[in-house]
């Protein structure tokens, strides 16, 4: 959080209703970011139990294109029949990664004294408007979909604006 560097008493001072416009404003952020979430290569296909999906046999490493179109390379995982253990592990890939930078931009106003108040706020979610991609779907039984992304796991940019009466 900072402090703007307008207003009385600040370096930038402006004088007289300038100084009371542009001053006693705040500004605080935070930016996350991690690595993709992990996920498992099933094949719908492959019926091991009652409400259970098999795994494939695993033949490769399994890393992509990572692309949106072709996530993970599907040849490196091969059907094995219904009813059979593939040797393919859980959670062996990653998908993609998220990140995401958040603003707020706030001004406390006194208006009758130190007992009556309001503050402006307006906030800003995703401020740079990074596109945050979902998993991509894991089930190789699906020859259309599979290995490609068709949802997002974040918003795109949100504002809002706020205003808080004190009293």
């Amino acid at each position: 959080m900072a402090e703007l560097p307008f207003g009385k008493g600040k370096k930038w001072a402006t004088s007289g209703a300038g100084a009371a416009i542009l001053g006693n404003w705040t500004l605080s952020g935070i930016y996350t970011a991690r690595t993709g979430l992990p996920f498992t290569v099933t094949q719908g296909s492959n019926n091991v139990g009652i409400n259970m999906t098999g795994l494939p046999n695993r033949v490769g490493d399994g890393e992509g294109a990572k692309t949106v179109d072709s996530w993970y390379d599907v040849t490196a995982f091969v059907a094995v029949p219904s009813g059979t253990f593939g040797n393919s592990g859980r959670n062996i890939l990653r998908g993609p990664g998220w990140q995401s930078g958040d603003l707020s931009l706030q001004r406390r106003i006194r208006l009758s004294g130190e007992r009556v108040g309001a503050t402006l706020r307006w906030d800003v979610f995703n401020v740079f408007n990074h596109t945050n991609l979902g998993l991509p779907d894991p089930n190789i039984s699906n020859t259309a979909t599979r290995a490609t992304i068709t949802q997002l796991s974040g918003d795109p940019r949100i504002m809002q604006f706020a205003l808080r009466l004190d009293f």
